[in-house]
């Protein structure tokens, strides 16, 4: 097996799957695979955990797996919604999206581990993909792992890796694309354009059908899942003459139905948050997806090519992959994207592992450098030691005497360093007193150059103020942070009849007239909020900050 190999396990609703991937640029090869099926019917969100980790043991004895390992989990153990933040620098976007997050998410933060992957900015704002899972569940996931003799090297959600197969086909996203990977418990929709990516996750899976099956024909859920593979058997044709054919295909037909409302409405979604054209060709994946005419179906209503995704075209196969071509295509998207994430421009990737998990392992990395340096470290004295071991007891004299000099200097450098801190305390005093002086006339030419401001642009008001100071690298800033409104004219009808363009001119107009203050230096990018506007009413809020000239402070 090649040294630079991954082993990623896509640990799914309805099986585990283990493969061990080698990857490069423009080269991906599967150099082994390996699959445990969990029991259908007896597996729920309570026992997932339990049948997962039972699993990854019986593949960790039968397959001689060790090592670290990449964990994929499925859309129906995470948690995704996509956020939309200000434009901020990238060290304070972290603080930002847990602040968002926490209005948009049932959970409190402390419950959950997160990340995100940026979708897109346009300088304004950033739209963020936020996906977490219960800390309980990635725990007791771990403690399985390390059960079976593995490391967690990351945990990733499987909603997002096809993007990356995809980029890694077609950099160039000659085409729009939506990717649908139909599971056993959820059905994942991926749209991709040359912008980059949307994902939205939908709680129907394969097992709806089966669940249909079974109470069509009475049957347990387990016997109505062996019927399902059987009657899509390509080389059955007894199944379809039976008498349980037609309830068979009426079920199918309403799960198919089902899709296809869901896909239209996601489509409309998309297109309305991301002004986006719908997709030229539709992709389909996962076990779910096999049910019979479910590709004419959906091309069908949604009048666009639906094709099969197929991860085979991009890889190479090592002689000893036992595993028939239309098996590795169900088994293989997810796998073979995360294996080519890191040779994908602005891959999309996440990592769930908790932090102290994660430095945990970073040190352990470290420890034999470490424990190597310790030793030469230990060592490096010996000789030393040996050679100025005679001449201690002198310098212990010559130290003894130097001290009885240094003594009253040292009494002396207390009291200056007493006196010193009060002439700055003083100081200080004096600094405030003459700020206070000075500001006075600062603050009133400054209200009057924002008033002039103000009256020229014309419908626009402010509803507070607020002066921003802090000490950076020892040099203070300042910046005064301003609230108000602005009254829109426009007949407001839900977000239609309104030009966000000529708002947000209006808005940079009044921050350019702000600037022309001589107390203004510079501004930062200013927050618009569109929400009152999308509820009917005809004020748009927003909130600006300025940054004060230190030589002028307020």
């Amino acid at each position: 097996m090649s040294n630079s190999s991954r082993l990623i396990i896509n640990c799914g609703t309805s099986r585990v799957t283990a493969a061990r991937v080698s990857a490069q640029t423009g080269s991906v090869k599967l150099e082994q695979i390996a699959t445990e099926y969990l029991e259908i019917g007896s597996v729920t969100d309570d026992n997932w955990i339990d049948a997962v980790n039972a699993a990854l043991k019986e593949l960790v004895r039968s397959n001689n797996l060790q090592g670290s390992a990449t964990f994929i989990l499925p859309g129906n153990q995470v948690l995704t919604k996509s956020i939309k933040i200000p434009h901020v620098e990238a060290e304070k976007r972290a603080q930002i999206i847990a602040f968002e997050a926490q209005q948009s998410i049932p959970y409190p933060l402390h419950e959950i581990v997160w990340d995100s992957q940026i979708i897109g900015d346009d300088g304004i704002e950033t739209e963020v993909l936020f996906i977490a899972c219960k800390i309980d569940t990635i725990e007791s996931f771990c403690a399985g792992v390390r059960a079976a003799g593995l490391t967690a090297e990351s945990i990733t959600a499987a909603s997002i890796l096809e993007y990356n197969l995809l980029s890694f086909a077609d950099p160039e996203a000659s085409s729009d694309d939506l990717v649908i990977n139909i599971g056993a418990r959820t059905t994942n929709l991926l749209f991709r354009n040359a912008e980059g990516f949307f994902v939205r996750n939908l709680t129907l899976g394969g097992q709806v059908l089966s669940q249909s099956i079974a109470d069509s024909l009475g049957k347990t859920l387990e016997q109505a899942e062996v019927i399902k593979l059987q009657f899509y058997n390509k080389d059955n044709e007894i199944l379809e003459d039976s008498t349980g054919a037609k309830a068979f295909t009426d079920s199918a037909d309403a799960f198919m139905r089902r899709v296809s409302q869901e896909v239209t409405r996601s489509i409309v979604n998309y297109r309305r948050q991301k002004n986006a054209p719908a997709p030229g060709r539709i992709l389909l994946s996962g076990r779910g997806s096999q049910v019979r005419g479910l590709a004419d179906f959906l091309q069908s209503s949604q009048k666009v090519p639906v094709e099969r995704l197929d991860p085979l075209e991009y890889i190479t196969l090592d002689a000893g992959i036992n595993e028939g071509p239309e098996n590795l295509s169900v088994l293989l998207p997810q796998i073979i994207g995360e294996a080519c994430r890191p040779f994908v421009e602005s891959g999309a990737g996440v990592n769930l592992l908790p932090e102290a998990v994660q430095a945990a392992m970073r040190f352990a990395k470290q420890k034999p450098l470490l424990l190597a340096a310790a030793v030469c470290l230990a060592l490096a004295p010996w000789p030393a030691w040996k050679v100025f071991n005679g001449k201690i007891a002198a310098c212990d004299a010559q130290i003894a005497a130097l001290q009885t000099v240094a003594d009253p200097f040292l009494r002396d450098k207390a009291a200056i360093a007493e006196n010193v801190e009060k002439a700055e305390a003083v100081k200080s005093s004096i600094q405030r007193v003459e700020g206070l002086v000075q500001s006075k006339s600062n603050w009133i030419q400054f209200f009057a150059e924002l008033q002039a401001s103000m009256t020229g642009a014309e419908d626009v008001w402010l509803d507070g103020l607020q002066v921003l100071r802090q000490v950076e690298d020892g040099v203070p800033t300042y910046e005064v942070a301003l609230e108000g409104q602005m009254l829109v004219r426009e007949t407001v009808n839900g977000t239609q009849g309104i030009d966000r363009d000529i708002l947000t001119r209006r808005i940079r107009s009044l921050i350019e007239n702000f600037k022309t203050s001589a107390f203004i230096v510079d501004s930062k990018p200013p927050r618009i909020r569109w929400s009152m506007l999308n509820d009917g009413l005809n004020v748009l809020p927003f909130e600006i900050k300025l940054v004060v000239d230190a030589a002028k402070p307020l």
